[in-house]
């Protein structure tokens, strides 16, 4: 039952930056490249995170 829970997709607005970080990494390698939308929220979530820090 708890891994069913890791395995769900997860918000982005709820991620914290060592998540955000293998998300980027995962995404990057599977879709081959740096360019997506997906990536992009990624890396502006990542800003913010370490801006309030």
């Amino acid at each position: 039952m708890a891994e069913e829970k890791e395995k769900k997709n997860k918000k982005i607005s709820k991620m914290t930056i060592d998540e955000i970080d293998a998300a980027i990494k995962k995404s990057a390698e599977s879709m081959n490249g740096q360019s997506s939308q997906y990536i992009k929220h990624l890396r502006e979530r990542k800003e913010e995170l370490l801006a309030k820090k």
